[in-house]
């Protein structure tokens, strides 16, 4: 049975061959890589909404690599129950760590390109083009929800949990890519560690760290076109970056998990 809501009015959507309806009839095409579009066009704030193309193939570049392959593991070592889904799930680089675990996997995001790659990537899943703060799915059907370095949506990411589900964030740690913050900028400055307010129980709050190192500019490039700071950063500070052959880098995590 599907956790899927219609985003119209709200009642179950059931499977067909190709497509997924609700029985006031409307009805969601899946696309040949196999998502469904339920983002409704008064819920986009832009023609394209999300991530650009060009971060879409950083990350998958990047992630391609493995330089957050322990992330993934540790994370997806953290799931259990049933139903697992990944809130802004990006390409679905952590989603599908779950699927290969066995767990009935949903995934969404507001870029559909990054939609399109984590479906054709990972038929396990069920991925579908969504808004983070109307999600299409059912109330209390989801064992275990997945929110890393997402936007907060506390109230709705509460909702689509069961009594007694998991909720796990991850967060930049104090130190994350400290070293990439150090080639940029002439006086760098530490993380604020400061998790979002939530609303369910605090069960534990684990570290992750670890460095990696990254070979030539283009992969360093794909790291740095991945975060916040190549949409503050000048010209002149990409060219920093261009001119690195080698970087070695701290990967610093905080993973918090909650329970309702």
């Amino acid at each position: 049975m599907s956790i899927l809501i219609c985003p119209v009015c709200g009642r179950d959507l059931t499977r067909a061959e190709r497509s997924f309806a609700c029985d006031a009839g409307h009805s969601f095409d899946l696309s040949k890589e196999g998502y469904l579009n339920l983002l409704l066009p008064t819920q986009r704030r832009s023609r394209h909404p999300g991530d650009a193309p060009e971060l879409c193939r950083a990350r998958r570049a990047f992630l391609s690599a493995g330089h957050y392959a322990p992330l993934r593991s540790f994370v997806a070592a953290r799931l259990s129950g049933e139903v697992v889904l990944d809130a802004c799930c990006g390409e679905g680089y952590y989603t599908s760590a779950a699927s290969e675990r066995g767990f009935r996997t949903f995934g969404f995001d507001i870029a559909k390109d990054m939609v399109r790659l984590a479906a054709r990537a990972d038929k396990r899943t069920q991925y579908f083009a969504a808004g983070l703060h109307a999600i299409p799915v059912r109330t209390g059907s989801v064992d275990a929800l997945m929110h890393l370095f997402a936007p907060p949506a506390d109230a709705e990411l509460s909702r689509v949990l069961r009594p007694g589900g998991t909720l796990i964030r991850v967060m930049p740690g104090e130190r994350h890519l400290w070293e990439l913050k150090q080639a940029l900028y002439d006086t760098p400055y530490l993380n604020r560690e400061t998790p979002q307010p939530c609303s369910l129980t605090p069960v534990r709050q684990e570290r992750l760290r670890y460095d990696f190192e990254l070979s030539g500019a283009e992969e360093i490039l794909d790291l740095f076109r991945m975060t916040p700071y190549s949409y503050k950063t000048s010209r002149a500070g990409e060219e920093k970056l261009r001119a690195l052959k080698r970087l070695r880098v701290t990967a610093d995590f905080l993973v918090l998990t909650y329970c309702k």
